[in-house]
């Protein structure tokens, strides 16, 4: 692809998602600009170390919005590249320089929390990032050779107020903007997802401890580039500026101005700004030291976002995405899914006991029983979701994909961005790097995967237009889940219930869907209380009870099997 070529695809891009929240964002940013020249030395001292304070929001925005991660550590990570810088700029080294230091820094620490604490549920991973603020906070009062104990480090060189302020500026508009290229790409969906309903994520192969160690590193790399170029502003790196006060403050501005829009961050420092001006009138009323009047204001916000539901002052702007034609990785040809022997306890319970089945391509298998019997088990073994205690599974080189038992679509997401999650896993285009700088050959991947997620919705007679796929009616719902399993590329599904709840006409729906599925060359497992649907769909049926298969054959010879009668059936009829 020429440049010309690549700018002239940047521009056509930029002009199909411009819209008059764009133009009001680089209008201010436009006039923020000119700051300086009406304000004097101090003033602009003040409104740069705000928005040095704002690109560490937006880092965190990213982590704490589009991950669902309530990290309180932030403040931690732009006390590291303080520090870091801090000691490097003392040696006269250049501010760049520091400020790329202090950035690694900052996301090296981010991603030594991030792998310590990903895995944790939101609560204990807020406990633990606040912990790491007060650690921090109490390694800089308590190891004078960090920053210079209670004296600080002199720094007595940089840039003037009006270039820091310059400098601040840019920083936050890059923050933002690379805030809105990986919310946009196939990184921000997976952690949307994993947001919204962690275990369907998982089931279509997003990594979600993978995508969140990256949030977190990257939150902790804008935060370490804020603290370097902060603490040159400031001239002294002091330990009592970096206390956990401030990674609560820069959640405290996240929850204000909203975590799922790029100037949600910013929004909120202005506002935080306004009140805290507020808090010194009151305060001077009073007779109340600012810093205590600017404490208590913080924490009266906080409680009133947490109690009220608040979900910030800027809401995401939903933007169509583009469809171009383009090549995709070809499917891999479907192979065989085989299980020998597997078996799980669950303590006492013997969920599955030496279960043996293959699933062929392009044909169907009904997986039947008792409730309680093991059947959502043995898919979640088959799928990989959990490990077996015994035996094996061999799976096909083109995949496996499984869908939940339960209704599991993702909310607030559209169905071409579920099918668009789905596939990630099979694009050569989406790393950090190139989702970060949008690259043309990224974008390029992701409209070719767009129009093709457009053509399987179509094929699966589900909307394309720009909804969210929570407004669905329920059996659709189901069939979206079934459409997005197919996106990832797998050649076996393991479909759990798909009729369950539905009316007879949507029934068939999903029967024929299910067949032409087949029809294509896939191999289905299919999990199914409908003996009816069982009858019509499978060609195979195999029957487990108390975690053990106690039939495996055509659907009139296990509806002949007196044990299967016995344990299942009953006086109904197969």
């Amino acid at each position: 692809m020429s440049t010309t070529t690549a700018l002239a695809g940047a521009a056509r891009d930029a002009r199909a998602a411009w819209s008059a929240r764009t133009t009001i964002g680089v209008g201010a940013f436009a006039l923020a600009a000119f700051a300086p020249l009406l304000f004097g030395d101090s003033r602009t001292v003040d409104l740069a170390a705000g928005l040095y304070l704002a690109a560490a929001a937006v880092g965190l925005a990213f982590t704490a919005g589009i991950a669902g991660l309530p990290c309180l550590a932030q403040g931690a990570f732009v006390a590291v590249g303080a520090v870091v810088a801090a000691h490097v700029l003392s040696h006269g080294t250049p501010t760049a320089a520091a400020a790329l230091a202090g950035g690694v820094a900052g996301a090296a620490a981010g991603a030594v929390v991030g792998i310590a604490f990903a895995r944790l549920p939101r609560a204990g991973f807020a406990a633990a990032t606040w912990i790491v603020s007060w650690l921090v906070a109490f390694g800089l009062q308590s190891l004078r050779w960090l920053l210079g104990g209670s004296e600080g480090i002199v720094i007595t060189s940089g840039p003037s107020p009006s270039a820091h302020y310059e400098l601040a500026l840019g920083l936050t508009v890059l923050a933002a903007l690379a805030f809105t290229a990986l919310a946009r790409s196939p990184i921000g969906l997976g952690l949307t997802a994993a947001r919204e309903r962690e275990p369907a994520a998982r089931a279509l192969g997003v990594p979600t401890t993978r995508l969140r160690v990256t949030a977190i590193a990257a939150a902790g790399g804008v935060a370490g580039v804020s603290g370097a170029l902060s603490v040159q502003l400031a001239g002294v790196g002091d330990p009592a500026s970096y206390g956990p006060f401030l990674s609560f403050k820069l959640f405290v501005v996240v929850l204000l101005g909203g975590g799922l829009a790029a100037l949600g961050a910013p929004v909120g420092v202005v506002v935080l700004g306004v009140l805290s001006l507020a808090a010194d009138a009151l305060g001077s009323l009073e007779h109340v030291a600012a810093a205590r009047s600017h404490e208590l204001l913080a924490a009266v916000m906080l409680l009133g976002v947490v109690s009220l539901g608040w979900d910030g002052i800027v809401r995401p702007a939903r933007g169509e995405r583009r469809a171009r034609a383009g090549e995709l990785p070809p499917r891999v040809p479907p192979g065989a899914l085989t299980a020998a022997g597997i078996g799980k306890r669950f303590g006492s319970l013997a969920a599955a006991a030496n279960v043996t089945l293959t699933i062929e391509p392009g044909e169907i298998t009904a997986l039947v029983g008792p409730n309680g019997s093991g059947k959502t088990t043995v898919l979640r073994l088959l799928a990989g979701a959990i490990a077996p205690d015994r035996g094996s599974v061999e799976r096909p080189r083109g995949g496996v994909a499984r869908t939940l038992q339960s209704t599991a679509v993702f909310p607030t997401l559209t169905p071409i961005e579920h099918l668009l999650i789905a596939s990630s896993p099979r694009r050569r285009r989406s790393g950090f790097a190139r989702s970060l700088l949008s690259t043309p050959q990224a974008r390029a991947e992701d409209a070719a995967f767009v129009a093709d997620a457009g053509r399987i919705l179509a094929e699966f007679e589900l909307p394309t237009n720009n909804g969210p796929a929570g407004e669905l009616p329920v059996s659709e719902q189901r069939l979206l889940m079934l459409a997005a399993a197919y996106a990832t590329g797998a050649g076996i599904l393991l479909v759990d219930e798909p009729t369950a709840g539905s009316s007879p006409a949507e029934a068939t729906r999903a029967i024929d869907q299910l067949r032409r599925l087949r029809d294509e060359g896939l191999g289905l497992l299919v999990v199914e209380h409908n003996l009816a649907v069982v009858r019509s769909l499978a060609e195979r049926v195999v029957v487990l009870d108390a975690g053990r298969v106690i039939a495996d054959g055509t659907p009139d010879e296990v509806a002949a099997d007196a044990g299967v009668r016995a344990a299942y059936l009953g006086r109904q009829r197969l």
